[in-house]
């Protein structure tokens, strides 16, 4: 996800303003890299943004559950009305910023937000934290004021080897590549995933506005879906999205690339956990058309209730995907534009653009071979069982 940073919008403020915001800085800690290992007597605390429905929410809520599943007693902060970005509840009990000079953060936050949530959270730099950024990126170069944040961090962990690939040139502290834990949920028989062997084939494509809906490529995915079938094939694609009425420009494309195919079903809203899980469940195919990704959380989530994934094979989902797993969809590298103005990418920055043809004869293979498509939901579901379950975590903690 992509913000603009607080350095390159400065010029705007007032030069008291400006200047008062260069005191906050200055006074933020600093990364010592001294601060290694994990003390069980100081606390240990995730702060995220655990009221709120996007990526990095699910991230830090998730985070705090693998650390309690391996035996730890993690603190949660929420940050989410610090940054601005309330829409859901948490069911972790949120406590305040423990009152302790020492201890070890791990921080859910992008690098735009971190001196906000430091300075939320109390820190100054006569304090001996050992702070942790957890963060995601899209392309393979950092953007540069990205760079200069990280001097507050004693280290970054990051979801993928693509993201690590794509900081260690550029960052000197150390960087360890921690996979996003992933738990499937204990579904009753009613919301029990549907079946592959009967029923037309569901297909479900799931994206945030202010993640871009052009790095999602939301539009080629529709594209795919209505040159693979006709309304005469009874299949049904649902598009599942956040903040559309954010990007009216979009919308609008979105509105005419659907127009009169009544088996396309638009959802512009944020959910529940339950009913997030539950539409996941209700559908065959997760189909992500994407140009980047820094994980592909929704990916490994529909995986590990034994969807299908099928989604461009380049960045950070190859972290868990494979062609026995899921279906990867061929693409070439292009240079990154967003047309909509959300992503702001380095100069020289590629990412990937699906071949649509190749992934609709890969859709139709899927819709026609049935007694496959199980079996690569079943590897999927057995595969992020057993690799996607907290356990690295704890071995990043104790390094």
């Amino acid at each position: 996800m992509v913000f603009r940073s607080a350095r390159k919008i400065a010029g705007r403020f007032p030069p008291a303003a400006a200047a008062a915001r260069d005191i906050r800085i200055a006074m933020l800690p600093r990364g010592n890299a001294k601060r290694e290992g994990f003390n069980p007597s100081e606390p240990l605390v995730i702060a995220g943004m655990f009221r709120t429905a996007n990526g990095l929410g699910q991230a830090a809520r998730l985070g705090i559950q693998a650390f309690k599943q391996q035996g730890y007693n993690p603190v949660a902060v929420d940050l989410s009305g610090t940054l601005n970005q309330i829409d859901g509840h948490s069911e972790d009990t949120l406590q305040q910023m423990p009152a302790a000079s020492s201890g070890t953060l791990v921080l859910h936050t992008n690098a735009p937000e971190t001196r906000t949530a430091l300075q939320a959270l109390g820190l100054r730099r006569w304090h001996n934290w050992r702070i942790i950024g957890y963060w995601a990126w899209e392309l393979s170069e950092p953007p540069k004021e990205w760079l200069s944040i990280a001097e507050h961090l004693d280290e970054i962990w990051t979801p993928s080897r693509f993201v690590t690939e794509a900081f260690r040139p550029f960052i000197d502290i150390p960087i360890r590549t921690v996979a996003l834990p992933v738990r499937a949920p204990e579904l009753t028989a009613d919301d029990a995933p549907v079946r592959f062997d009967t029923g037309p084939l569901r297909c479900l494509v799931m994206a945030d506005g202010r993640s871009s809906f052009h790095r999602k490529n939301v539009l080629s995915a529709v594209r795919i879906y209505r040159n693979a079938f006709s309304q005469k094939d009874d299949t049904s694609l649902t598009i599942k999205l956040r903040n559309v009425t954010e990007y009216p420009e979009f919308s609008r494309d979105l509105t005419e690339a659907v127009r009169g195919d009544d088996s396309i079903t638009i959802i512009d809203e944020s959910l529940s956990d339950d009913s997030r899980w539950n539409l996941i469940a209700s559908h065959h195919v997760m189909l992500s058309a994407h140009r980047s990704e820094g994980f592909g959380l929704h990916l490994a989530e529909a995986m590990s209730i034994g969807r299908v994934a099928m989604a461009t094979g380049w960045s950070g989902n190859m972290e868990f995907m494979n062609a026995e797993n899921s279906v990867p969809l061929p693409y070439q590298l292009e240079a990154v534009k967003d047309p909509y103005g959300v992503y702001k990418a380095p100069k020289g920055s590629i990412w990937a653009k699906v071949d649509e043809d190749a992934s609709i004869e890969a859709i139709r293979q899927l819709n026609k071979d049935r007694g496959s498509a199980g079996r690569i939901g079943q590897a999927a579901a057995d595969y992020i069982s057993a690799n996607l379950d907290g356990a690295g975590y704890v071995s990043a903690l104790n390094s």
